[in-house]
């Protein structure tokens, strides 16, 4: 911020947020702006590094074809893998 630059002012007119934000503060040891100023940096970033909806699934299709390459070849049918037979009883 350029020092000539005029300060912009945050009026929190919600109890509860200003109590939160008091919370924050006083666990983290800081002044009420630095603990907002932290919260909000934090939040940003974690949100700035949320994977897509598309981009889980294609994590966790990757890490499906991963292991199923790394467990070999099937050896048993789907009815043997669930404990069933082919009339559909347990085994």
């Amino acid at each position: 911020m350029n020092k000539h630059e005029p300060v912009k002012q945050l009026n929190l007119k919600d109890n509860e947020t200003y109590e939160l934000a008091t919370r924050f503060a006083r666990k983290r040891g800081e002044s009420l702006n630095g603990a907002v100023k932290t919260a909000l940096r934090e939040a940003l970033e974690r949100e700035e590094h949320e994977l897509s909806t598309e981009e889980k699934y294609e994590l966790i299709m990757a890490l499906a074809k991963s292991y199923s390459e790394k467990a070999g070849p099937r050896t048993m049918t789907d009815e043997e893998a669930i404990g069933y037979d082919e009339h559909g009883l347990p085994t």
